[in-house]
């Protein structure tokens, strides 16, 4: 059986590889075709909700139990990061693609934030 701790150190690593690629992605490297990217940033985002998963399992929540607020805060915050990572393959400037990424990193902030803290 797969611990706590290894799965918040899975979903925490592929936080880090998400949220590090953003730099290639923002900035159209040739390191990838944006076929490639969208495959690895989709594999690693989905990597992430897999580990989120286990988490939650060890959390103590049944299947079919209602999450808290806070948890679907962060599933609200992951699928909006999802959606503006995307974006950045279509946005032409990179005066756009700043402002994505700021926001993308805001969101990843605030979505920290309401983990560490369940304020609700």
């Amino acid at each position: 059986m797969i611990t706590y701790e290894t799965y918040k150190t899975l979903h925490l690593f592929f936080i880090l590889t998400f949220f590090s690629s953003l730099g290639f992605v923002a900035t159209s490297s040739s390191y990838f075709t944006k076929k490639t990217a969208k495959i690895i940033i989709g594999f690693i985002s989905f990597l992430i909700m897999v580990a989120g998963m286990g988490l939650i399992a060890r959390l103590g929540f049944k299947h079919g139990q209602a999450f808290p607020l806070w948890l679907n805060l962060k599933f609200a915050a992951w699928i909006l990061i999802n959606i503006l990572f995307v974006s950045l393959f279509k946005l032409k400037t990179l005066n756009q693609k700043a402002l994505v990424c700021a926001l993308i990193l805001l969101i990843g902030f605030w979505a920290i934030w309401v983990v560490l803290n369940k304020p609700i």
